[in-house]
């Protein structure tokens, strides 16, 4: 699938992801930690990726192979690992900040994060367990 560095295309984004998981019978816990990841990675390479007003396009895959979903996304933004990125601390209610948490969620809800740049382009690979919920 490609969509523009738009904002708007998060709707569709989830339809197709709504899509290929019902297709390919992926239960719906799994189902809604794809469509959460992909919103929230792509949701970061839309606003902070890019430096100028252009239109670029992000280009997402789907895979599944056994119990494995692989969600492959791919841009030509800003050289941006994930992997490398330092946790936040524990917060408490007195130094909670609001956003920045989108990396911390992929990576527990995911059980495999790569990263690589290659060409000019980034390429993040997310790995999830297709497992029904409460499934160990």
């Amino acid at each position: 699938m490609l969509i523009d560095n738009d904002l708007n295309e998060l709707s569709r984004l989830g339809e197709w992801i709504s899509a290929w998981t019902s297709q390919h019978t992926i239960p719906d816990a799994t189902a809604g930690y794809v469509d959460l990841c992909a919103t929230e990675a792509v949701t970061n390479v839309m606003t902070h990726a890019y430096d100028d007003a252009a239109t670029h396009q992000i280009a997402l895959r789907l895979e599944r192979d056994g119990d494995r979903v692989r969600l492959l996304i791919e841009d030509d933004g800003k050289a941006f690992d994930p992997t490398a990125v330092v946790p936040p601390a524990p917060a408490t209610l007195q130094n909670e900040r609001i956003g920045g948490w989108g990396i911390s969620i992929i990576r527990r809800l995911t059980e495999k994060l790569t990263y690589k740049r290659s060409d000019g382009r980034n390429h993040l690979t997310l790995v999830f367990r297709a497992r029904s919920q409460g499934a160990t």
